[in-house]
């Protein structure tokens, strides 16, 4: 077992800058990785607040224009349509309901 001990530790030794330098890499790997990430997470941070901001903004213009549309509905009548020179259509073909075609429609089928 002392020998074991010793041949690592002379292995070690041995090797002790190229184990060193190997460490280095890995950790200027890991440094990288992590500096990657934050820049990917602060990136898609700002990204999200643009298309919260954009989302915000299309909201309040879609609600204006919904103000405005409800407040041209309104205004909106048979007498108001007459003075522009639209009427009430007049119905050329009334189609009847008979009993056979409400039969039919009931169960769903088509005709």
């Amino acid at each position: 077992m002392t020998k074991a001990i010793a041949q690592t530790y002379g292995t070690a030794r041995e090797y002790r800058l190229q184990i060193m330098y190997a460490v280095l890499a890995v950790c200027a790997l890991l440094v990288i990785a992590y500096a990657v990430n934050v820049y990917s997470v602060i990136s898609h941070t700002v990204a999200l607040q643009k298309v919260q901001a954009e989302t915000s903004a299309l909201t309040s213009d879609t609600e204006k224009l919904d103000s405005q549309y409800l407040g041209l509905s309104r205004t909106v009548t048979p007498d108001n349509l007459r003075k522009y020179g639209l009427q009430e259509g007049q119905v050329s073909a009334y189609i009847s309901r008979t009993a056979s075609l409400g039969s039919v429609a009931v169960r769903g089928h088509e005709l």
